[in-house]
């Protein structure tokens, strides 16, 4: 599947529109992550007017372990070689990693702004366009069980107690109604709960985000007007109250009630049947190709040793019998029951949860890793992605803002998509930013990605010129008839039954976290 555009979309008689030219992946030496055009002198950028951070020209690397996102390597501006790796310098890094231990537990489940400090683009960049992938905030568990030693339903009222009251649900529907309402009316986890529903500690969280969001683009940067105009924000949302709610909130941070007209406060949201979904990777089982190498990719990633001894350390404790390990259930459970500072079973800690939270990521990335399962996962998204950004290039009255709201199982394949996946299990509220800006003195368009507000390396840069992009990504990017035909071409390629005797989805293929205890 490749992205095609007629170039002549690009171009206005105002300015010199950027070509997104067809062409396939770039292919790199390196992994695009720790890329950094090695072969080139600090002097050699600044010649190709490559933007970096607007403070200093830098490059992000890994460790040579892989392990600690807080190395980087410093391109300095008065000399033309590599520094050594060197400590995290990000601006106010030192109080994000304060306010991070501050919160304890909650601090690595869940993502606040105050955790990762924005960086502004370049003086000379002009976001035109943001679309925002934002998970869910902190919810209660889904799964009722944990192996043969959990029973979720004893706690009830515990679950019932984190919940928002009934007119503030009343009020985040009147002011950020989702339609169609027939469809909205009946998510797909009606009548679950208090299972699986966000908690007031999940509205404050997206609110955050939101709050976030208005302070960059509306108070510092401009870009949207001070009071509500919802013509420039389009909103979606997964079929499921959790996210439905923490998109309402976020929007409630974004625009807060005293910035709404009175006679027309409402910003709507738009949902869709599940089977007809795009934000999670084939919720209605129409793609047999998908279904068969998700699980058999993941049927070979439980092979691994990390995973055969945590079964054995951990899992086979818990009840779960050999080789059927729920690992998706187990850590959103436990997690849940964590955060609450209730005791877990098995005298289980942190440190065990963390390594659910391991297994999970490393599970899902080997899944999303491989080319084709990734691109069927993502690929109508960043079509959708890629058409917001033109229109907004084209069409002065197009949105500026398109927000999706999903899950964990949205923002992993995007993130492995994009070539930045860690492993590390996304926190309650992650977020994954595409910034379009254009550049004043020379018209062209330039695109940046952020995670949890962190700048994200792609190619050679934080900052990439849209057509560059176009091509890195235009191997994940195809129509929806593109992606039927590939879906259908199972029996070719993986042979009648892929090797695989069910086309139904474990638990980690789609876990629990994204819709029900029963998958």
């Amino acid at each position: 599947c490749l992205f095609r555009l007629q170039p002549n979309r690009l171009e206005s008689p105002s300015t010199t529109r950027a070509r997104i030219r067809v062409g396939t992946l770039h292919s790199f030496g390196d992994s695009p992550r720790v890329f950094a055009r090695r072969h080139q002198t600090t002097d050699q950028f600044a010649d190709q007017n490559r933007p970096f951070r607007s403070d200093r020209r830098r490059t992000l690397a890994r460790s040579a372990s892989g392990t600690d996102p807080g190395v980087e390597r410093v391109l300095s501006e008065s000399s033309k070689d590599v520094k050594g790796l060197v400590e995290t310098v990000y601006e106010g890094d030192d109080s994000g990693n304060a306010a991070r231990l501050r919160d304890g537990v909650r601090g690595k489940h869940s993502f606040s702004p105050e955790y990762m400090p924005y960086e502004p683009p370049p003086e000379d960049f002009e976001v035109v366009h943001v679309s925002l992938f934002l998970r869910h905030g902190d919810r209660t568990p889904i799964s009722k069980t944990v192996g043969a030693v959990l029973d979720v339903t004893n706690d009830i009222e515990l679950w019932q107690s984190l919940l928002p009251s009934d007119e503030d649900m009343e009020n985040w529907d009147a002011m950020n109604p989702v339609e169609p309402e027939d469809i909205a009316s009946r998510p797909y986890d009606y009548g679950k709960a208090p299972f699986g529903q966000l908690t007031v500690q999940g509205a404050r969280e997206c609110q955050a985000i939101g709050a976030d969001f208005r302070q960059r683009y509306i108070e510092d940067q401009e870009i949207l007007p001070h009071n509500l105009a919802a013509d420039k924000i389009k909103a979606r949302t997964t079929n499921l109250r959790r996210t439905q709610q923490s998109l309402q909130n976020f929007l409630l941070g974004l625009y807060p009630e005293e910035t709404r007209d009175p006679s027309d406060p409402t910003i709507p949201i738009s949902t869709c049947d599940l089977s007809e979904e795009t934000l999670i990777p084939d919720s209605g089982h129409n793609c047999p190709k998908f279904v068969k190498m998700a699980r058999n990719l993941a049927l070979e990633a439980r092979q691994s040793q990390k995973i055969i001894k945590a079964e054995r350390e951990i899992m086979r404790g818990l009840g779960y019998p050999p080789g059927g390990s729920k690992w998706a259930q187990a850590r959103e459970v436990l997690t849940c029951y964590l955060l609450q500072n209730k005791p877990l079973p098995n005298e289980l800690g942190e440190q065990e949860i963390d390594r659910l939270g391991y297994i999970n990521g490393y599970l899902w990335g080997y899944q999303y890793r491989d080319m084709e399962v990734g691109r069927l996962a993502t690929g109508r998204i960043f079509a959708e992605v890629f058409d917001d950004m033109v229109n907004a290039m084209d069409d002065d009255d197009a949105p500026q803002l398109s927000v999706y709201a999903g899950h964990d199982s949205t923002l992993v394949p995007i993130l492995c998509a994009l070539g930045v996946y860690d492993d590390q299990w996304p926190p309650y509220a992650s977020n994954v930013a595409l910034e379009l800006a254009q550049d004043k003195r020379s018209g062209d368009f330039w695109v940046r990605v952020l995670y949890n507000n962190s700048e994200q390396l792609l190619m050679d840069g934080f900052w990439n010129r849209l057509e560059d992009f176009a091509n890195y990504m235009g191997y994940y990017t195809c129509t929806e008839k593109e992606w039927q035909n590939e879906c259908n071409n199972v029996e070719d390629e993986l042979g009648l039954d892929g090797g695989v005797k069910s086309d139904k989805m474990d638990d980690d293929v789609l876990p629990a976290d994204e819709l029900t205890d029963t998958i």
